[in-house]
């Protein structure tokens, strides 16, 4: 049935609402009515939309991507409207900033939000909650929505010709509102100081514009902007001020890139001197979140610094956040302790210390490590009593090359480690890759909002929203077996050969069931791939077959990478496809 009005759109409930109990689908035919015998065709679905949040331009937006989410997946006409609204846009200053919520206000769907940043937040919850299949059926969720964590972060690693360092601006930034649409409230990217000579390297400009860009990006969303600071800086970094290499016995720290002694006079000049140059070249963008960083990239092991952590560290990072905050007067610090202790050097019991004398420049601690969360944090206190983040690892685990084989999902492995730091933690930063992770994002984003919704509410969310509705059990199925090859990927153990090709099997079954908008989704294509390439690999003659070659040369084309790379690390990023050329470094 057609939508006429704003009972129609309410009246024919078919699922009982979330929260307040309302009533809230209904049916909205994409072609016209349903065709009986001699009846005319009625007119095309319309929706009609008033806003009544005051002006503000993350509220024109989210109205536009409202509008083209439901567009994109059905026939119905989404028009802004002042009077016979079947839905309202708007903003509540009794809510929390961030809160959203959504009721039924004279026959029509109000979703309301604390800040225009909560009502995107509402509209995304609206969207996924949808239906799409031929007809429009609007959502029946109900209720009020409130976001646990505060610092709902996601870092994108944009270096290699990976997909954040290749795409064009407009898919970027369409990436972006859907991330946004899903809670997160921060992004985060860096500039690569450590694959350029100095601020004269013919690619520093490029790359500098493609932080302003993505930071710009972030905040035309209403996002935080982060960007990350250590004491790794250019390659053409003087030799007379170099660290002390660290030593790493468990191989787990690393010793990336060029870092400085900041114990060195000149060494300290010098990495303030660039710290400064960082926050003039991005004043004109805006910096909300300063991350320093301790380890992979960064350290110094000589008799001033160390032990790193909780001396050397702690001092340069204190300076360049109190720097910063001369350019950017509300900028948020985050103190990361990634691989603290590895080996036991008494850092985060150091660090509790000074931070006990001294934290007014901390805002956050932050905490992860390759595998189990660190126990010093849970067992013994956040070192100054500040709130703790996380920094998950959703790209790389049981993965190689990164996103080389598609889609990625892990979220039996995410649920375990969120359920160790759930009660402890206000969020983090996810260590992005690429989109190949996609739902691993959304997983990961959906426990800072809510730390007791599991990971698999949120995929049946994610399929009904991206695949259309009656798959997501076919899909569960499939990301099972998925992750089940990728763990034993990772412990080099065999993988079940029978599951990989019932999996592919029931790919094809599924693929056949979808919507055009569905299937054409890159988000279908590289899961659907995914099967393809783990039953080439696992229970076929490898991924020189035409099967295996035609998926990779896909993903290569979906993730913008290039067939002939001049990059010595494109390799990691790029699908292994044989005759893709590497002039420099791997295939």
């Amino acid at each position: 049935m057609l939508v006429q009005d704003r009972r129609t759109f309410l009246r024919l409930a078919g699922v009982a609402a979330v929260g307040a109990g309302l009533p809230g689908y209904a049916a909205m035919e994409g072609t016209g009515a349903p065709k009986t015998d001699g009846a005319a065709k009625e007119p095309e679905a319309e929706i009609r939309v008033r806003v009544e949040a005051s002006p503000d331009p993350l509220v024109t937006r989210t109205f536009a991507i409202l509008k083209d989410r439901i567009q994109q997946r059905c026939s119905a006409r989404v028009v802004e409207a002042a009077t016979g609204a079947h839905l309202i846009l708007a903003t509540d200053s009794g809510l929390p900033h961030d809160a959203f919520r959504m009721e039924e206000v004279d026959g029509a769907v109000r979703i309301a939000g604390g800040s225009p940043r909560g009502l995107l937040y509402g509209v995304g919850k609206f969207l996924r909650t949808s239906r799409y299949d031929g007809a429009f059926q609007a959502s029946a969720w109900r209720g009020t929505s409130v976001p646990q964590g505060s610092l709902r972060g996601m870092y994108f690693a944009s270096h290699f010709h990976n997909w954040y360092h290749s795409a064009p601006e407009p898919e970027i930034s369409r990436y972006m509102e859907d991330l946004a649409l899903w809670g997160v409230n921060a992004v985060m990217v860096i500039f690569p100081m450590i694959n350029l000579q100095d601020w004269n390297d013919p690619q520093a400009e490029p790359a500098m514009a493609m932080v302003r860009q993505y930071a710009k990006t972030a905040r035309g969303l209403g996002l935080q902007f982060a960007t990350g600071i250590n004491n790794t800086m250019f390659i053409g970094a003087p030799k007379g001020i170099r660290a002390t290499p660290l030593p790493d016995p468990t191989h787990r720290r690393g010793n990336s890139g060029h870092p400085i002694c900041p114990s060195h006079p000149e060494g300290h000049t010098y990495l303030m001197d660039n710290a400064r140059q960082l926050f003039e070249k991005l004043s004109d963008a805006g910096l909300d979140i300063l991350v320093h960083w301790p380890y992979d990239e960064g350290g110094c092991a000589c008799e001033k610094c160390q032990p790193w952590g909780s001396n050397g560290y702690l001092k340069l990072s204190r300076d360049m956040t109190e720097l910063g905050r001369k350019y950017f007067p509300n900028l948020k610090s985050v103190l990361s302790t990634w691989m603290f202790d590895t080996p036991p050097e008494g850092e985060w019991q150091g660090l509790t210390d000074a931070l006990a004398r001294e934290n007014g420049w901390v805002d956050y601690i932050l905490a992860d490590s390759h595998e189990d969360f660190p126990r010093y944090p849970i067992d013994s206190g956040v070192p100054g009593k500040l709130p703790l983040l996380n920094f998950p690892e959703i790209s790389m685990w049981g993965n190689w090359p990164w996103g080389g084989v598609g889609a990625h999902p892990l979220p039996s492995r995410f649920q375990r480690l969120w359920d160790q730091v759930k009660q402890a933690v206000q969020g983090g930063f996810p260590y992005s890759e690429g989109i190949y992770e996609d739902m691993n994002k959304a997983v990961v984003v959906q426990f800072y909002w809510d730390r007791d919704r599991t990971a698999r509410a949120t995929l049946e969310e994610y399929s009904a929203y991206e695949y259309g509705s009656g798959v997501a059990g076919d899909v569960m199925a499939i990301v099972e077996t998925l992750e089940n090859s990728a763990g034993c990927a990772q412990r080099k153990e065999p993988v079940d050969t029978e599951a990989v090709k019932r999996a592919c099997e029931l790919a094809e079954k599924v693929n056949a069931r979808l919507p055009d908008w569905a299937r054409q989704n890159w988000r279908w294509e590289i899961l659907r791939l995914r099967t393809v390439l783990d039953r080439e690999r696992f229970a076929g003659d490898g991924l020189e077959t035409p099967a295996a070659e035609a998926a990779m040369t896909r993903l290569i084309e979906i993730y913008h990478c290039q067939m002939e790379t001049d990059d010595p690390y494109h390799h990691r990023v790029r699908p292994p496809l044989k005759r893709a050329l590497s002039r420099h470094g791997e295939y």
